[in-house]
């Protein structure tokens, strides 16, 4: 891993720390008035850029989700194995536009003593009008293959989110702050705790929309996250019911005492 690479994952993970909250719980959460403003949305907390935080592009962070330029005013996207994509999904088909991921592909990494997933959203925005609204986030746990979001019950193929955005959130974001492709404009720090019910080779979905009230108007927004590969010192993703319990270790223990012996006494 390089010296830059080490350097920039360490700010990533200590962008939120001795940081002062802002509009901690609101509907709306503006992260446009400068770097590292914090806030939090339903267990989990969202900071807009911070100075130093170099890039997070390709070759740095995967991207797994993500769209072309061109798009919509308004659209909403999320990476799916299915083929072909439904109408109105905007992800793109990209090498890593449209990539699917396990929970086990996860860094583990704390955040003020909490456990948490870190995603990256790198924004694009024409320097002109700078601001764009991200309306909702939703993050779901099944195959690989769901498709077919449904706005009112916010499923996906008829699955319920492990974690969501609170349909009443708005995240206000400026590309400005951190302008440039792939430098990553807003951090998603969501508990492990909301995936504990889940394994390892459960595969992970993103939803995201964006765009009302402030309208995309250059494309190229992207989803990346912390891999437990690419981040030195961070573990895999791990659910409480994969890790045996001291108990059960102890219990092989003794199984393994017990066929050792048996074996030296054939031996003799």
């Amino acid at each position: 891993m390089t010296t830059s690479r080490t350097r920039m994952q360490a700010t990533l993970l200590g962008a939120a720390v001795a940081l002062a909250f802002t509009n901690a719980g609101a509907a709306n959460i503006d992260l446009t008035g400068g770097y590292n403003i914090c806030a939090a949305t339903d267990g989990a907390t969202v900071c807009s850029a911070n100075d130093s935080s170099g890039s997070t592009g390709s070759g740095t962070f995967p991207e797994f989700v993500g769209t072309n330029g061109g798009r919509p005013d308004t659209y909403f996207m999320y990476n799916t194995t299915s083929n072909p994509l439904e109408a109105g999904n905007q992800v793109g088909n990209g090498i890593n536009q449209n990539r699917d991921v396990t929970l086990g592909d996860f860094a583990v990494t704390s955040l003020g003593g909490v456990d948490v997933f870190t995603f990256v959203l790198d924004i694009n925005q024409t320097n002109p009008d700078p601001i764009l609204s991200l309306n909702h986030v939703s993050i779901f746990i099944g195959d690989g293959s769901l498709t077919g979001y449904d706005a009112g019950a916010d499923t996906l193929g008829g699955v319920a989110a492990a974690w969501a955005m609170p349909v009443d959130d708005l995240i206000t974001l400026d590309y400005s702050l951190a302008a440039g492709s792939g430098r990553g404009d807003m951090f998603l720090y969501v508990p492990t705790s909301f995936f504990d019910s889940f394994g390892i080779d459960d595969h992970l979905q993103l939803f995201s929309s964006f765009g009302d009230p402030d309208n995309n108007n250059d494309g190229f927004e992207e989803w990346s996250y912390l891999s437990c590969t690419e981040t030195e010192g961070a573990t895999c993703f791990t659910p409480p019911d994969d890790v045996p319990e001291p108990g059960t270790l102890a219990l092989l223990g003794l199984g393994l005492l017990g066929v050792g012996m048996t074996r030296r006494r054939a031996t003799a």
